[in-house]
């Protein structure tokens, strides 16, 4: 399970809240498990949702298009209640007085075939709910909340539009409130199988942006660089998010010799990210950049003193940039910490603010944080430095596993 159950439920009983409903595609998956398969940037909009009672004697439930449920048997999920959506079929009610949607059968069996154990699941599933259709997914997540008792109960969702659609499907009483940052509250304190999928993330991400980073040659520009880390990332099993080198990329279109380059990947695996930075050079390095390389970090060195319980991102931030203007650096800016899981930045967060933008938040055991220190300097380069650690009992395990030399190629 990826979930934190145990702080979902502390998080509720704090807002006096009996359950989330999710629509966003990584809060669903978050909740159940499950990764839709048109969860995509082109796909279906609130065609999957995942209910999840505060009280864990009641049943959380997954709701998927029908042409899924074989799909639930080969990726599977943790919730015990499913509910299918097909289309309208105005024949009749389910068992729980909702309207029923129209039978799926889906793909046909041959006769007399011997099935495997994944296949005999295929057909199992669909005889079990094939027959149990909803008309559309509003009708299966007011089934869903039925049956986990919920009907009059004070719910937190990731879409506002969520109360709308239960009042259509006549659930009148119950209390939707949008407090998508709750979800993301929940997401901070990462389970140990959210761990084990950012520790391969992690080093997916940093191979391949190494791998990008050797590859410079003169004149090679930043769109052939950032493919070849988007296909090391595919070989590996792992989808890359994208590689920078900064907002503006780079100053004269390509790569050039002396010239310093800050390189910056992220990327993806089961849909937890990695984030990695390193300084890197085609050639030889300036004494300059060197001593840059040198200030930045000293500031991780402080970095280290301050990744624990009990820290506050801006606490973390002013001791690392003081330290690197302490060095010699002097117009280098406080840097940027983060939470990084399901999103770039795991973190609560408002609506349409300024990219990273969010409020001041406490280190506690299980956080996975990146010291994101990128600078840049027209007419000159850029340097940087990142790397993902998970918050200890007592300090920090980093999650990155190359060290933090100057790149030379």
């Amino acid at each position: 399970m990826l979930l934190n159950y145990a702080r979902a439920k502390e998080i509720l009983e704090r807002e006096s809240l009996d359950g989330l409903i999710a629509q966003l595609p990584i809060n669903v998956y978050y909740l159940s498990d499950y990764w839709g398969l048109f969860n995509t940037a082109g796909g279906y909009d609130a065609a999957y949702l995942a209910v999840l009672p505060r009280d864990d004697r009641q049943p959380a439930g997954l709701i998927v298009p029908a042409l899924e449920l074989r799909r639930i048997e080969t990726s599977g999920t943790w919730m015990p209640n499913i509910f299918g959506h097909s289309g309208p079929d105005t024949t009749g009610t389910l068992p729980d007085g909702t309207p029923k949607g129209h039978d799926y059968r889906g793909w046909p069996t041959l006769e007399d075939a011997e099935l495997g154990a994944l296949e005999q699941g295929w057909v199992n599933i669909i005889d079990r709910l094939g027959e149990q259709m909803s008309p559309d997914a509003f009708w299966a997540v007011a089934r869903a909340v039925k049956a986990a008792g919920l009907e009059k109960a004070r719910i937190a969702t990731d879409d506002p539009r969520l109360a709308g659609w239960l009042t259509t499907c006549g659930l009148n009483h119950i209390h939707c409130e949008y407090r998508v940052d709750l979800f993301n509250e929940i997401r901070l304190v990462k389970t140990e199988a959210e761990l084990s999928l950012m520790k391969t993330a992690a080093l997916y991400n940093e191979t391949a942006m190494l791998t990008a980073v050797d590859a410079m040659t003169d004149g090679i520009t930043w769109h052939e660089l950032e493919n070849i880390y988007m296909m090391s990332m595919s070989r590996q099993g792992g989808r890359g998010v994208y590689m920078t080198c900064g907002v503006g990329e780079l100053p004269h279109g390509q790569i050039r010799r002396g010239e310093p380059v800050l390189f910056d990947a992220l990327g993806r695996y089961e849909h937890y990210h990695g984030d990695f930075g390193r300084c890197a050079v085609l050639g030889e390095p300036s004494a300059e950049h060197r001593r840059r390389h040198q200030h930045i970090c000293a500031g991780w060195k402080v970095a280290q003193e301050y990744l624990k319980p009990g820290v506050r991102y801006n606490e973390l931030s002013a001791a690392v940039g003081e330290a690197v203007r302490r060095e010699g650096f002097r117009n280098f800016r406080d840097p940027i910490v983060h939470s990084l899981g399901l999103e770039h930045t795991d973190d609560p967060k408002a609506p349409g603010v300024q990219p990273q933008d969010k409020p001041d938040r406490v280190l506690v055991k299980g956080m996975v944080v990146n010291v994101d220190m990128p600078h840049t300097e027209i007419g000159w380069g850029s340097v940087h430095m990142e790397d993902t650690v998970v918050i200890t009992d007592d300090g920090f395990e980093l999650l990155s596993t190359a060290d933090f030399s100057l790149r030379a190629v």
